[in-house]
C-alpha cells in the first residue's frame, strides 16, 4: 500500500520523510492536599508536535531542499498533510540542515506546531485536492505523487487529452 505524501502549503514531498513523530501531551497541574499529599487534576489536551527527518538525494537535491526553505520561510500556518491522518492547522516551526554537504545527498530535520485555529477533525478528509502542472509532470508522475491510480485521475480530468504532458498550468482534479 502507497501511503498519500505528506505536504504543507503547496510544497509536496516527492517521497515521504524517513522518520515522522507526532507527539500530544496532556497539560497536567499539580496541587498539594494538607494531609493528603498532591492532587493531580486534568488541564485539558495540549497542541500536537510533529517532528521528522529526511534526505534529499541526487543531482537535484539542493534545489529541492531550497523549495522546503522557502516554505519554512514564509509566514502564518496552513494545513499539514500527513500520510494516514486527518489534516490539521499548523505552522513550521523548525527546519535544520544535517550532515556533512554533499554534492548529491541532504539530510535535514523538521518541526510543525499544531496552532489550533481550525476545529479539528479527526476523520481523514478526502475532499478533492487540485495540483498546478510544472515543465516534467505527467499525469502519472502526479498520480504517483498522490498515491492514487493513473485511470482515477484520467476518470476525473478528462479535459487532459495527453497524460504525457498535460501542459504547465493545467489544473489536476485529485480524488
Amino acid at each position: 500500500m502507497r501511503l498519500k505524501p505528506m505536504s504543507y502549503k503547496d510544497y509536496i514531498w516527492q517521497r515521504n520523510p524517513e522518520t515522522v513523530t507526532v507527539s500530544r501531551e496532556k497539560k497536567v497541574g499539580s496541587y498539594p492536599v494538607p494531609y493528603v499529599g498532591n492532587a493531580l487534576q486534568d488541564l485539558g489536551g495540549a497542541s500536537r508536535t510533529v517532528r521528522g527527518a529526511g534526505a534529499f538525494s541526487g543531482s537535484g537535491c539542493a534545489e529541492e531542499f531550497g523549495k522546503l526553505a522557502a516554505v519554512f520561510s514564509e509566514e502564518g500556518a496552513n494545513q499539514l498533510i500527513l500520510p494516514d491522518m486527518a489534516p490539521f492547522s499548523a505552522v513550521f516551526s523548525s527546519l535544520t540542515r544535517k550532515g556533512d554537504p554533499r554534492p548529491d545527498y541532504i539530510g535535514y530535520e523538521f518541526e510543525f506546531l499544531e496552532d489550533g485555529s481550525a476545529p479539528e477533525d479527526e476523520s481523514v478528509v478526502s475532499d478533492p485536492q487540485v495540483y498546478v502542472c510544472k515543465a516534467g509532470d505527467t499525469l502519472f508522475s502526479v498520480a504517483a505523487a498522490y498515491g492514487v491510480g493513473v485511470d482515477v485521475l484520467r476518470d476525473a480530468n478528462p479535459h487532459i487529452q495527453w497524460p504525457d504532458d498535460p501542459g504547465v498550468g493545467t489544473e489536476v482534479t485529485v480524488p
